[in-house]
């Protein structure tokens, strides 16, 4: 019985759609970023690919600005398989702990999943086909911006539908 137990703990984990080599890049790709965002106060994005090898890689980062940024179209002939970005330094009166519906609605338009990492350090995941969004690691698990508080944007969930987020949103 547990064999069976142990697949769908599995399936049902937050993390089951992508595999862990693509969490350790973006992981890495994020956290080499969260300093550079955090100075500029500007958010940093780009693709994580698979590349002309067939390995994968998360093409060079793009400055954008204060809760926008378009990354350069990835390589021809690499395949992208999810966005990543940074949401910049904290503030006060920006809500930035949490993915928004112009994230989840961006990463479907281009067919691809998604990491995010905030001013709090958490990193989340987004599933561009299914629109929903699940927190791989809380508060603290990427750098922090120093200035960061926790629970100004209230009591996160580990994960939001594209409707949950509206209204989350809207509060």
């Amino acid at each position: 019985m547990k064999q069976f137990l142990i697949p769908l703990a599995i399936i049902a984990s937050p993390a089951a759609a992508q595999d862990n080599a693509e969490v350790a890049l973006a992981k890495a790709t994020l956290e080499a970023l969260q300093g550079p965002s955090f100075a500029a106060n500007r958010e940093y994005c780009g693709y994580i690919v698979i590349d002309a090898d067939g390995e994968l890689a998360a093409t060079p980062a793009v400055q954008g600005a204060i809760g926008h940024c378009e990354a350069d179209e990835p390589p021809e002939d690499s395949v992208p398989i999810a966005s990543y970005h940074t949401h910049g330094a904290f503030d006060y009166d920006t809500p930035a702990e949490f993915p928004s519906v112009g994230d989840l609605e961006a990463d479907e338009a281009e067919g691809v999943d998604g990491y995010i990492s905030t001013p709090g350090g958490r990193l989340w995941y987004v599933d561009g086909v299914d629109q929903i969004a699940s927190q791989l690691c809380g508060v603290g698990c990427l750098s922090q911006h120093p200035d960061f508080e926790a629970g100004l944007d209230g009591e996160l969930q580990i994960s939001y539908t594209i409707d949950e987020l509206r209204a989350l949103e809207a509060e």
